[in-house]
């Protein structure tokens, strides 16, 4: 009698042992690998907001608030606030501009308190920066 394949014991064992060391695999990629350009991207999709909703009316009642100490930021219209975002402890905001106020646009679009947003990983000193044009209000995201 020849011995041509495996049985059924070898297989389960074989895809047992594979499962195990695939899992062990996925658990060492990081969770939060691509939270930083989420975060990034959600802030300059709310200062385009900001930016629109600024335009659509003469007063500017939209604006961008930074709380840097809690880690977060506020959307608001006039003084009610429509959304916050909070960030993940493991990461630092800071936002630099002249006069360290909320960030705001006028009817033209032309924002009032431009400056750099930036986010900090501090597990890995990654840095994402978010810069706010002064004379055009364009965004632009740098590694």
């Amino acid at each position: 009698m020849y011995n041509d394949g495996f049985t059924l014991i070898e297989l389960v064992v074989t895809i047992s042992i594979l499962c195990i060391l695939l899992g062990l695999a996925v658990l060492v990629i990081d969770a939060d690998m691509f939270y930083m350009d989420k975060m990034a991207d959600e802030f300059v999709m709310d200062v385009r907001y900001v930016q629109t909703e600024c335009m659509k009316s003469t007063f500017g009642n939209h604006k961008i608030s930074i709380d840097i100490n809690n880690g977060c930021y506020y959307i608001f219209d006039n003084t009610i606030i429509e959304k916050t975002v909070k960030f993940k402890s493991r990461y630092q905001i800071d936002y630099s501009n002249q006069n360290m106020e909320s960030v705001g646009f006028t009817y033209e679009g032309i924002p009032t308190n431009a400056g750099t947003f930036k986010i900090l990983d501090t597990k890995t000193d990654k840095i994402k920066e978010i810069s706010i044009v002064p004379t055009t209000g364009r965004t632009v995201i740098k590694e």
